[in-house]
């Protein structure tokens, strides 16, 4: 028997040929995974063969190891936004034909979804400036209201100054991916910085922070939806293993920052964390901006200047937001 493939899976769900669907809307391409948009449906398949993922994130080469990773990614995901995941469903290619089978028999395991209007991404809303004030405090107290499904209960025995350490050194890694945009003294003038922040501040991180470490996922504006005064999360299941713990508020400041940084507006920001202190009935200790936005606009102008090597309208968000992060970097120095 021959290396498994999922080749044939693919060209028949390009071709339209699962279920009652009538056509296929659009195929998306990631480097981890095919998503399907039909015309009632949206269906999504890991890949097996993503070598940088494999390599870089989790190995989902084998099908034991895929499947529990789509089931726990599923499952996380649902947990937030349960009017759009669906369920997943095990199938196999029988005769040139998709059919869904028990999960002993199953070669692959599929996302079903509903289908979502994608005009509506928070990212696009953002850098097109159809989002206002009041949009922002409404998407702070729904993320408020629903982010503690997913979080859960704090896991206090996790030390957090080790855990941001370690995301210190994975953001350093992270910016290096970019030096023709982020020169490495610049990525390790921030990342010093928060180093140094660290251990001038070890009781504080080690003490009273790690008392509010729970599960985290990977939040940002390309993640979200926000359609007809409804905020939606989607696809925000950690992509690394160790990236699924986090200080509580690591997902408020990467969606906050995300709409300070696109739009240039701090009032945007603060509605948005007034809205979420009201969603979720807590308050968030401000001392926490000098820690998470260096660290999450880090994290979203890196990735917004490696999307642009396929997309060149990430080019000048990329930037924005890149001077937005030097701006606030020499405003607390």
């Amino acid at each position: 028997m021959g290396k498994y493939t999922q080749k044939t899976l693919i060209e028949l769900l390009k071709s339209g040929k699962f279920r009652d669907e009538i056509s296929l809307h659009k195929h998306i391409e990631t480097v981890i995974s095919n998503v399907f948009i039909f015309e009632k449906k949206v269906y999504k398949v890991y890949k097996n063969d993503s070598d940088f993922f494999n390599k870089n994130f989790r190995n989902l080469a084998e099908k034991d190891e895929r499947f529990a990773f789509t089931k726990k990614d599923f499952e996380w995901n649902k947990t937030l936004t349960p009017s759009v995941y669906s369920h997943i469903t095990h199938v196999a290619v029988k005769d040139g034909v998709i059919i869904e089978v028990e999960k002993e028999e199953a070669e692959e395991i599929l996302f079903v979804m509903e289908r979502v209007d994608t005009q509506g991404v928070l990212f696009e809303k953002l850098i097109s400036g159809r989002i206002t004030k009041e949009d922002c405090y409404a998407i702070g107290k729904q993320l408020g209201e629903s982010i503690s499904k997913a979080q859960g209960t704090p896991t206090p025995q996790k030390d957090f100054s080790q855990l941001f350490k370690d995301r210190i050194k994975d953001l350093r890694d992270w910016m290096y991916h970019v030096p023709d945009h982020v020169s490495k003294e610049e990525v390790d003038a921030y990342c010093d910085y928060l180093d140094s922040l660290r251990e001038k501040h070890a009781d504080w991180f080690s003490d009273h922070l790690s008392k509010e470490v729970t599960a985290d996922g990977d939040f940002h504006s390309h993640n979200a939806v926000y359609i007809d005064g409804k905020f939606l999360l989607m696809d925000t299941y950690p992509p690394k293993e160790e990236w699924g713990l986090g200080h509580k508020h690591i997902a408020i400041y990467r969606i906050g920052v995300d709409i300070w940084g696109l739009t240039g507006k701090k009032e945007f920001f603060e509605a948005f964390l007034q809205g979420y202190e009201k969603g979720s009935g807590s308050t968030i200790n401000r001392e926490l901006d000098k820690v998470f936005v260096v660290y999450v606009a880090g994290i979203a102008v890196s990735y917004l200047y490696m999307l642009q090597k396929s997309d060149i309208t990430k080019l000048n968000p990329a930037k924005k937001f890149h001077n937005f992060l030097k701006e606030y970097f020499q405003s607390i120095e």
